[in-house]
């Protein structure tokens, strides 16, 4: 009953002509305390499921109320096959878990094997008194000894003690009431029993989806098959709570064969003949696109295989290996999400090296073709220039210019056989061009002054080859054009990221143009090509600025390659909206 209810035991007490002390509802006495104790042990079994908290208050009421010197209980532990002291009250020294014992043994062993009430009110003379224990070097004098026990036949629980320094006599009435606490007792720990393996399963469980969470992320961070195989591994020992794992993979060029992708260590120096039995066991499996639980009697092991399959094929199958007298495992849903999971990631490893390969032949391939291809622009590059030698003055300088060109592409061709064949950065084509423009104009006459620098900006070999022509022309012209014979000057060009967009300048020093000059209306073929090259190749814009402090060509283009932008504020792409 709640504490409001005491006036109401304390007068149903006086009503039975006993006395009831207004200390608290532990000091009642009679049938009404007996009543009250009662329902404090199943409010205290109710109230909480946590066991020793229950055991506690449990031990605490029923010594205050059948007035002993110590109350407690002993549990049962099925696979040790002991009673260990688990809650005390009293004036009995020894704490919870420091007295085990084992069944048969003593009068509380005896109370359990018999799953009979034990009453010794001469104890230290009963055949089955152990000396234990003592306060003071005294003996408990009585003692009783009721066994809890489960709702299932023979299920046994533990044992209540009860024990007096002082002999007494437990009355019929007494004992009753001990029965009738321990069969509540029996409920409240197999309520706690069930609730703790409650939720050791739902923890089990949710470690389970944990793994299976981990494998997943795992996936998608990862295609090396190697550090992949170590993963699945490690992953399904714990996850079946296994002793080791094998792991199978039916190649695609060999159906019928079998291949060994990755073995716990443990089984790496088993030899042959375990081998042999998981490979037949694992053939089993494959052909009937199930899972397979056998004991390998010759092996010394059970195997639990189950396939791996992917929406097009079975790829390989993963063993799990325990010990020869283990049970099937229970939760074979999450093992074969688990498989499943395994053979994608396995599959999409496999595919990811392949192309990898792929990849590498064809770099190769692309790598020599550039290669060629170059060769074969400077030969043609060469035979102009012997031709340009040899010709009049007037053809000589579109020959020198055609010659300047053919090199320009060269240099990209250069760039790619030798670097990344997705692309190169216009610092490193722009430094080469500009190193050979200026050597092929000036020779070794150090009159004219360049520099090369921006922001790192990578463009696709598409691209690159646009960009090497049109700085050849514009540092050519810019050299041409913008100096007179023997005069010194500079030559700049600069790299930038406006946004999403690339912007190249080339800015000289000289004489710059003349005040005429249009850029929409010259007809200088260098002018058409660049014009060309720049808004119909590159999809950009070209400008040209001009002072009497020099002159300065500037086109804005989008890289294939994407380029961050530097704000929040990156402008589109007019040229594709």
């Amino acid at each position: 009953m709640l504490d409001q209810d005491w006036e109401t035991l304390a007068e149903l007490a006086r009503s039975a002509g006993r006395p009831a002390s207004m200390q608290g509802p532990e000091a009642l006495a009679g049938p009404v305390g007996r009543l009250h104790a009662l329902h404090r042990i199943m409010q205290a079994a109710t109230r909480s499921l946590n066991l020793d908290e229950m055991l506690t208050t449990v031990v605490r009421v029923l010594r205050q109320t059948v007035d002993v010197d110590v109350c407690s209980i002993f549990l049962y532990d099925q696979a040790t096959g002991t009673l260990t002291l688990r809650a005390t009250d009293g004036i009995n020294p020894h704490p919870p878990g420091s007295v085990t014992l084992p069944l048969g043994v003593g009068i509380t062993g005896q109370a359990a094997v018999t799953q009979q009430v034990l009453v010794a009110a001469d104890a230290p003379n009963h055949p089955a008194y152990l000396d234990y224990p003592h306060v003071n070097n005294r003996p408990f004098a009585s003692q009783v000894s009721v066994p809890l026990t489960a709702r299932a036949p023979g299920g046994l629980l533990g044992v209540l003690n009860l024990m007096s320094l002082e002999r007494r006599e437990f009355t019929p009435e007494e004992l009753s009431f001990l029965e009738t606490a321990a069969g509540e007792i029996s409920i409240a720990l197999e309520n706690a029993q069930l609730y703790r393996q409650t939720d050791e399963e739902l923890r089990r469980r949710i470690a389970q989806l944990e793994l299976l969470q981990q494998l997943w992320r795992a996936i998608a961070s990862t295609l090396d098959l190697q550090q992949l195989l170590e993963l699945i591994s490690t992953k399904a020992i714990a996850l079946a709570n296994a002793q080791a794992v094998v792991i199978y993979r039916r190649p695609r060029s060999r159906p019928a064969e079998l291949e060994l992708l990755a073995q716990s260590p443990e089984v790496a120096g088993v030899g042959a003949p375990l081998d042999e039995a998981l490979r037949a066991v694992v053939a089993r499996v494959l052909d009937e696109g199930r899972a397979i639980w056998q004991r390998l009697e010759g092996s010394g092991a059970a195997v639990y295989s189950l396939p791996m399959i992917t929406g097009r094929r079975a790829v390989g199958a993963v063993c799990l290996l325990f010990p020869l007298d283990a049970e099937e495992p229970s939760q074979p849903q999450l093992l074969h999400a688990f498989t499943d999971t395994a053979a994608i990631a396995i599959e999409n490893a496999e595919l990811y090296d392949e192309a990898r390969r792929g990849l590498s032949r064809a770099s190769a391939l692309l790598r020599e073709l550039h290669h060629r291809v170059r060769n074969n622009l400077q030969t043609v590059a060469a035979l102009l220039s012997l031709q340009a030698r040899r010709a009049a003055p007037e053809v000589r300088e579109p020959l020198q210019e055609a010659v300047s060109r053919i090199r320009s592409l060269t240099i990209v061709h250069d760039l790619l056989s030798g670097h990344d064949l997705e692309g190169t950065s216009i610092e490193a084509l722009a430094r080469t061009v500009t190193t050979e423009v200026v050597h092929t104009l000036c020779g070794d006459e150090p009159r004219i002054q360049w520099s090369v620098s921006g922001d790192e900006v990578v463009v696709s070999a598409r691209q690159a080859t646009i960009l090497a022509l049109l700085l050849n022309e514009f540092v050519t012209n810019a050299i041409r054009h913008g100096f007179n014979e023997g005069e010194k000057g500079t030559v700049a060009v600069r790299c930038r990221r406006e946004g999403n967009w690339a912007v190249l300048e080339v800015e000289d020093t000289g004489h710059g143009l003349p005040p005429s000059f249009d850029l929409r209306t010259s007809r200088g073929l260098g002018l058409q090509i660049a014009r060309t090259l720049t808004e119909v190749d590159l999809r950009g814009q070209l400008a040209i600025m001009s002072s009497d402090a020099g002159t300065t060509v500037r086109i804005r283009f989008i890289p294939d390659a994407p380029v961050p932008a530097a704000g929040e504020g990156a402008s589109a792409d007019p040229a594709r909206a």
